[in-house]
């Protein structure tokens, strides 16, 4: 598709959207938040636990939120590895918020990304950067949780570390660390 067309396609989606009576939202008072988790464990398999959530809300230039936007009008930027959103509600509520899980593999690098988002081809002012941990403690990181990876998370069983608190409950290793470690024990990369 020419840079063109794509333009037009873009410029006749805000169109809409303001015939719609939705409105554009402004990039400076449009936000993208994280919370209320501290951060996201990743899988070398992809299936690590979601992160519970990524909130975008959308504003007007007058501050008035937007109501009525789709999920499927929101795209994300991400630095720092691959991250696979989706969506929890089906369109903006009446503060004009809209929730997303986002779920990691092992291409993120420590100690996180940085996720931006998109309303229609209005691209927000605002970024929030996500902490990120992973299964794969071995030092060689070789994108497989093994017997080595688990030596790794023994010994930091009982202990204040914050690298396998995998429930982000402070630091602290516990039973619920080691319950979502063992679920994702075996799994490697695709």
């Amino acid at each position: 598709m020419s840079r063109t067309l794509a333009g037009v396609l873009a410029g006749l989606l805000v169109l809409a959207a303001g015939v719609a009576n939705a409105g554009i939202p402004d990039p400076d008072l449009s936000t993208c938040d994280l919370g209320p988790d501290l951060g996201m464990t990743t899988c070398p398999a992809g299936d690590g636990p979601a992160f519970e959530y990524i909130t975008v809300t959308a504003k007007r230039a007058d501050t008035t939120p937007i109501e009525g936007i789709p999920y499927n009008s929101f795209f994300f930027t991400v630095t720092g590895g691959d991250v696979t959103f989706a969506n929890v509600d089906a369109e903006t509520d009446a503060n004009g918020e809209i929730r997303f899980t986002v779920v990691g593999d092992e291409s993120i690098a420590t100690p996180g990304v940085t996720i931006g988002a998109q309303i229609y081809t209005v691209v927000l002012n605002d970024s929030d950067d996500l902490d990120c941990k992973t299964f794969d403690l071995f030092v060689d990181v070789n994108n497989w949780l093994n017997l080595q990876d688990f030596i790794e998370f023994s010994g930091d069983y009982g202990l204040v570390v914050g690298r396998s608190d995998y429930n982000w409950s402070g630091g602290a290793i516990g039973l619920q660390d080691f319950i979502l470690f063992s679920a994702h024990y075996g799994h490697a990369a695709p």
